[in-house]
């Protein structure tokens, strides 16, 4: 597709409103983690899992509604979250934001490609490398190439499956089975899942608030769909967004149930299987393979391009100042090979199953949310010490990690970078009001 300038690639030709803003943030959020990680949540903390996987990113996308409206009102003109920090951050603040943006980018497409790997396994037998590798060559083709109108026109493709896969499925099942055959099944084989005083459940819950917080909060993506957008459309568009979003993870870890209630399982990934099994009309299992390959293509095309967007636009100007749009268009190309290279090497050498991606890099998130909040409502650039305390937050998320375990370190990492935010801003103000005494 051709586009005459870097701008247009990043962002498009005209401004999007409500309508195709809630597509492409739903296009964005509906992930492999939403399909694969939110049973796998209900299944190890219960009743409470699942609803806490919805309420992590729900709440968080309508929260961030807010948030942009006032990033909008302060940096009108932006296409990056780059171009918002190199505003409000000093060079060396600004370099330790970019090199976490980038690290966390890595993850996402990480955490996609081993959703895909999984997928091709289990419906097709194909081995997961292989099935890693002709994703990643279908994404860095259709997003390096395709830019951002491209990842519009798949957006609503797959919003359409998703939400007939996540009404029809469940209904399906559950008409078929019984609801009460079902429910019995679990109170039989599985009664955890349904305690109600389940402390550990209601931890996950708000542990879950904390990473979804960071985690749109920091969002590459989440940010170029934010300068997209109307700025009067903003807040309703990312309300709207977050309510439909909820229903989506409820929807599929409802799926899982079908597969517990007539006895045990192995792991995660022998449910999957189950589940598919159990899909026994073709129209419904063409029906989620398209959903789940939509979500997880769709998901990783916009973190591709987000992280194109963020090295071309923000880093390599530095290195290049005078280059000009080819040279910026040639680059992304480059850009999106090396980084589908890496993320398929990634996934190619480590599996660990997508809740525990989640959490682990969940400590990142957590120490991210008070300094992002810092930066963006602080008034004038925000100090060097800001960004800082963010990695020192994360390291000592990860230092207490083995000791506590995943949610405890999400909350020690966010308890360490607020406590250091605060305390400095804290002492700024109070030097103020003695220097004006």
């Amino acid at each position: 597709m051709q586009y005459q300038s870097f701008r247009e690639y990043v962002q498009g030709a005209a401004k999007i409103g409500i309508g195709v803003g809630v597509i492409s943030i739903l296009a964005r959020w509906v992930t492999g983690n939403t399909i694969f990680a939110s049973p796998e949540a209900l299944v190890k903390y219960g009743i409470f899992g699942g609803i806490g996987y919805a309420l992590m990113g729900a709440i968080a996308l309508m929260s961030f509604g807010w948030l942009g409206k006032r990033v909008r009102k302060e940096l009108a003109e932006g296409q990056t979250i780059g171009d918002f920090f190199q505003v409000k951050l000093h060079r060396l603040g600004y370099w330790m934001m970019i090199a976490i943006l980038l690290i966390i980018s890595i993850e996402g497409m990480f955490v996609q490609g081993m959703a895909a790997g999984v997928l091709t396994n289990i419906l097709f037998g194909i081995p997961i490398s292989i099935g890693m590798l002709c994703f990643f060559l279908c994404c860095v083709l259709y997003v390096g190439f395709g830019g951002i109108v491209l990842i519009h026109r798949l957006a609503f493709v797959q919003v359409i499956f998703m939400f007939t896969a996540a009404i029809l499925l469940p209904l399906y099942f559950f008409i078929e089975r019984g609801v009460e055959h079902v429910y019995q099944g679990i109170r039989l084989y599985h009664p955890y899942l349904l305690v109600l005083n389940n402390h550990e459940g209601l931890f996950f819950i708000v542990t879950g608030l904390l990473i979804g917080f960071g985690q749109v909060f920091i969002d590459q993506a989440s940010w170029q769909r934010l300068y997209m957008i109307e700025e009067k459309k903003i807040v309703p568009t990312f309300l709207l967004s977050g309510l439909i979003w909820a229903t989506v993870p409820l929807a599929f870890s409802s799926l899982i149930m079908i597969v517990i209630f007539t006895g045990g399982f192995h792991n995660i990934y022998s449910l999957l299987y189950d589940l598919i099994r159990k899909i026994d009309t073709v129209f419904l299992l063409v029906l989620f393979v398209l959903c789940s390959f939509g979500a997880i293509i769709s998901a990783f095309g916009a973190g591709l391009h987000s992280m194109i967007s963020l090295i071309v636009g923000n880093v390599y100007p530095y290195f290049n100042p005078g280059a000009d749009e080819k040279q910026k268009m040639r680059m992304g190309y480059m850009i999106a090979i090396v980084i589908g290279v890496l993320s398929f090497a990634l996934t190619y050498y480590f599996t660990p199953t997508l809740l525990e991606l989640l959490l682990f890099f969940g400590i990142i998130y957590a120490a991210l949310i008070v300094p992002v909040l810092a930066i963006v409502l602080y008034k004038g650039k925000t100090d060097n010490f800001v960004p800082l305390s963010a990695l020192i937050g994360m390291a000592s998320g990860y230092a207490s990690w083995y000791k506590v375990g995943n949610l405890d370190a999400v909350w020690v990492s966010m308890m360490v970078s607020s406590l250091l935010v605060m305390m400095h801003l804290g002492s700024k103000l109070l030097k103020k009001q003695l220097g004006n005494h």
